[in-house]
């Protein structure tokens, strides 16, 4: 089976919310309980950038009451700076679609960007290169090649940050090397994008973690990118349709699938929404749906213990889309507690400004947050935090280098591999 989509399949593909109800619009009740939760609105204490001034502004795209140039830019400004983080749906008491609503209006917002050269460069990747596994491949390949160059020391001062925010390419990628070296009840596994290039060694200490407590790792051909990257991004066509060949290759197992990405798990579990109700994709998104464990969720419920208790004192950071996205908080917790000595609280609650690529396209406001993020993680005294995502894995990661502190980010699963005796 090809496992890239034709593109001319994406192109053609109905929008991923068709109907955008009123009613979804106006669940709001105005009550403000998500502001202090808005990490935009705790920086400026302005309207505009708190989700119910952006549910207010999403209104008057769909409305068409956009009457001038300075208004649109004002609009797109409000939402482009949403990190998409979800807590405010944590903290909403009238049970408010604002994922729906997000993602809908950075749809119609990227329609309202002026073409530069930024937005053409993240038009092709998002069409062209994350959808086809091949061209992904290619690309992270140059990049590693690339990476083994001393290119940071050439680049223009605009592009040092991006590079080192950038993740490390691996020489070999996860997909092509993995050869199980146990026999167990098999579990599927989604190796993504990034993940499969860049964080190869996280997904071998899954690997082993999993095999740790009886189970394989199975690789269902034809899987693709998640699709996370596109939905909250504006790109719902594509989203949409990577969602349909994911769904079409994991439903060829009834096993579990299990997730090591909290990004790429909290829009596997989301996958039902992108069609509509009574429909046979719905059907079948939901079944699919409905088999997505996180990786800690999946170990806690298989009462996973590390075979030894390291002496270092830990951190855990919530990646949003575990905690919000999946309502998965303790989890992570108790496997830590099982493995380490000492696991302290990181009192900062709010994002850390890795949101995707939102560090990237909105370098102002993700540094704010990082500040904050680093400045906690400092007052703990912690040898490592810990994280279940790769996006805040690599926001943590260059925060730390910058700050100067020797706290190390290591992922979920690299922390309770390293209390497995081997």
């Amino acid at each position: 089976m090809n496992n890239a989509i034709n593109e001319k399949t994406v192109d053609n593909a109905s929008p991923r919310f068709p109907l955008l109800t009123d009613e979804t619009l106006l669940n709001c009740m105005h009550c403000g309980l998500c502001l202090p939760n808005c990490p935009t609105y705790s920086l400026t204490n302005l309207e505009r950038y708190s989700p119910r001034g952006r549910i207010q502004l999403t209104r008057s795209i769909f409305e068409g009451k956009l009457s001038d140039e300075k208004e649109r830019d004002d609009v797109s400004d409000a939402i482009n700076s949403c990190l998409g983080c979800l807590a405010c749906v944590t903290a909403c008491p009238a049970g408010v679609d604002y994922e729906t609503i997000f993602e809908s209006a950075k749809e119609r917002a990227r329609a309202l960007e002026p073409t530069k050269p930024a937005s053409l460069l993240k038009d092709f990747a998002m069409k062209f290169i994350f959808p086809n596994p091949t061209r992904f491949k290619a690309a992270s390949r140059l990049l590693y090649a690339l990476q083994q160059s001393p290119l940071e020391q050439n680049l223009p001062d605009g592009l040092k940050r991006a590079y080192r925010l950038a993740p490390t390419f691996s020489e070999r990628f996860f997909d092509e090397t993995y050869k199980s070296n146990r026999k167990g009840d098999p579990v599927l596994f989604l190796s993504g994008c990034l993940m499969n290039t860049a964080f190869s060694d996280v997904h071998r200490d899954t690997a082993a973690v999993l095999e740790s407590v009886g189970k394989t790792i199975q690789m269902p051909k034809g899987q693709i990118c998640c699709g996370a990257l596109h939905a909250h991004n504006g790109y719902l066509n594509e989203a949409k349709a990577m969602a349909e060949a994911n769904i079409r290759a994991f439903e060829e197992s009834d096993a579990p699938i299990v997730v090591n990405s909290a990004g790429c798990g909290a829009m596997m579990k989301h996958y039902p929404k992108l069609f509509e109700e009574g429909s046979d994709w719905h059907r079948r998104a939901t079944s699919v749906a409905k088999r997505v464990s996180d990786l800690s969720e999946f170990l806690t419920e298989l009462n996973f213990a590390p075979t030894r208790k390291l002496n270092a004192r830990v951190t855990y950071q919530d990646a949003c889309h575990l905690e919000h996205g999946q309502k998965i908080k303790a989890q992570p917790r108790t496997l830590l507690r099982r493995a380490f000595t000492e696991v302290v609280e990181l009192n900062s609650p709010e994002c850390c400004g890795s949101a995707g690529i939102y560090n990237l396209l909105q370098p102002d406001w993700s540094e704010e947050f990082l500040k904050l993020k680093v400045e906690a993680i400092q007052k703990t005294r912690a040898d490592f935090v810990i994280t279940a995502n790769p996006g805040c894995l690599l926001q943590l990661r260059y925060g730390l280098k910058e700050a100067g502190l020797e706290t190390r980010a290591i992922h979920l699963a690299t922390a309770l591999r390293m209390a497995l005796k081997e």
